[in-house]
């Protein structure tokens, strides 16, 4: 199914109201100011992805929670390993003296944080209650990990939901995308929920 310009209008939207609702979590954690902004939402085929977003063969880290329920899916929330660093020490302080662990666990539990707010948003737009799974991280290609995704439905969609994060503070700024992965049907049936 094609989208009309007014209908992604609608979803980024929404999906801005879920920025707002993480910045401010995310600023309570790390006590300062947050401002997060939702520049782009894109709704692509999978073979798109690595044409428009990110090649397969970049390595990234990857917070993946499954989404249970009527609609279902997987969300992903994805940094390249330059951005590791800079997130952990966001909320950590300073990173450079952190084990790699404790890097990897201050990055799930922000992207449980950026997921549910948006996941919320949604929710209360399209009258669902949207769940997610406990997050689970991972290193690898951009491509091994989309696959992953996929292979983990039985029938999948071939859209996706590409949504760009943008992250500023103390003068920096942070790019992370988060994906919405969801089985066959979910993303028309949320479209047609907003009414548009």
């Amino acid at each position: 199914m094609k989208y009309t310009d007014l209908q992604i209008d609608g979803l980024r939207e929404i999906i801005n109201i879920g920025g707002g609702n993480a910045a401010t979590s995310i600023s309570k954690m790390v006590s300062q100011k947050i401002d997060m902004k939702v520049p782009e939402v894109k709704i692509l085929t999978y073979s798109e992805l690595y044409q428009k977003i990110l090649a397969d063969d970049v390595e990234v880290y990857a917070v993946i929670s499954r989404i249970i329920g009527k609609y279902a899916g997987a969300i992903l929330f994805i940094v390249t390993n330059e951005a590791v660093d800079q997130l952990s020490s966001l909320i950590l302080g300073n990173a450079d003296q952190q084990e790699q662990q404790v890097k990897l666990s201050a990055i799930s539990e922000l992207s449980n944080i950026v997921s549910n707010s948006f996941l919320n948003a949604i929710g209360k737009v399209i009258n669902a209650q949207l769940i997610s799974s406990l997050p689970q991280i991972t290193n690898d290609f951009f491509g091994a990990i989309i696959s992953s995704a996929y292979m983990a439905f039985d029938n999948y969609d071939e859209q996706v939901m590409v949504i760009r994060n943008e992250f500023s503070y103390s003068k920096q700024k942070l790019d992370a995308s988060l994906f919405l992965i969801p089985e066959e049907g979910v993303l028309d049936k949320m479209i047609e929920s907003l009414g548009i």
